[in-house]
């Protein structure tokens, strides 16, 4: 005798339904997964603003590093000329400087991109024959250094003969 198929016995019975109760957790637990996928979007569009932003001072950085290295003793660079063979220190005279969208120091903050620091020169370690640079920029250019939304930073060396 064959022995009958498990599958092909299984009934449906015409008025099986789902409760209230199984509808309600069903749609909790949709709603929890929703939230949470919600809030992992609103990270992920925080994040890719702050690399943005990241992204666009490395490259303003990289931009003020290679107009000063193709010429060493043109004065109209961001980074001062002058800088480069004293003793290593602060590359400016004062400490509200500013860059602007063309990579030219600016005066104003309300123009400006970028707040700057930056300190340039030789030392004991590169002697006469190379200039360290260390450039910072920060942003919004108004907030204080301590108080910015961001920053970027990154150390160098200029060859000078």
């Amino acid at each position: 005798m064959a022995s009958p198929d498990k599958h092909a016995s299984i009934v449906r019975d015409a008025d099986a339904a789902f409760s209230l109760v199984e509808v309600v957790l069903a749609l909790g637990i949709c709603a929890f997964v929703l939230v949470a996928m919600i809030g992992l979007f609103q990270v992920g569009l925080t994040s890719a603003r702050e690399s943005e932003a990241r992204l666009q001072a490395a490259n303003m950085a990289s931009l003020l590093i290679a107009q000063r290295s193709s010429s060493l003793t043109n004065s109209s660079f961001a980074i001062p000329a002058a800088s480069l063979t004293k003793a290593y220190g602060n590359a400016f005279a004062s400490s509200n400087v500013f860059i602007g969208e063309d990579g030219l120091i600016t005066t104003s903050a309300s123009n400006a991109l970028y707040r700057i620091t930056c300190l340039a020169g030789t030392n004991s370690s590169t002697g006469p024959y190379a200039s360290q640079i260390y450039l910072s920029l920060s942003w919004p250019p108004q907030a204080a250094r301590n108080n910015a939304q961001g920053s970027y930073e990154t150390l160098t060396y200029l060859p000078l003969r």
